[in-house]
């Protein structure tokens, strides 16, 4: 889950998935949502859960889910673990919101997306930076092979 207070946090969320939870329609994928979270002994755990806003065209256009399932794996893959931090928070939310609007470009929103993120973890547009970049993903195992190829797209 990516907050705006703390950044990338892991939560588990009980018995989500019967019929009955009263969380079920609350935690779906690329929902803004406002979460009540307790903690846990290994994982805080999510008691409670409203959608502020549901994104219904991204989930209804497969261009677009698509796009949002890429930006969040980009996000998953390079941000360590929870340190807030504004500006990515802004950019998610603003990228969602561009990929739920009816006329709309994926790919457009996507490059903007990796350009800003590239930028806002301190790697500029330089080569050597992008290089870098590139290193530490791999030396982590880390391979979004879209992410690294449009890495290496700013290089030529």
């Amino acid at each position: 889950v990516y907050t705006r207070d703390f950044g990338k946090i892991s939560v588990r969320g009980k018995a989500i998935r019967k019929n009955q939870s009263k969380l079920k329609g609350h935690l779906e994928l690329f929902l803004q949502s406002r979460l009540l979270i307790a903690p846990g002994k290994k994982l805080d755990i999510i008691t409670g859960a409203e959608i502020i806003r549901s994104f219904s065209k991204l989930h209804q256009r497969l261009p677009s889910l698509a796009a949002a399932y890429y930006l969040a794996e980009i996000i998953d893959k390079t941000i360590i673990g929870p340190e807030r931090d504004p500006q990515i928070w802004q950019l998610l939310l603003t990228s969602f919101q561009k990929l739920d609007q009816e006329k709309t470009e994926p790919k457009i929103i996507i490059d903007n997306f990796e350009k800003q993120l590239l930028g806002l973890l301190g790697y500029g547009q330089g080569e050597q930076t992008i290089i870098s970049l590139i290193n530490s993903l791999f030396k982590e195992k880390i391979y979004s092979r879209l992410f690294l190829q449009k890495a290496l797209c700013l290089l030529r």
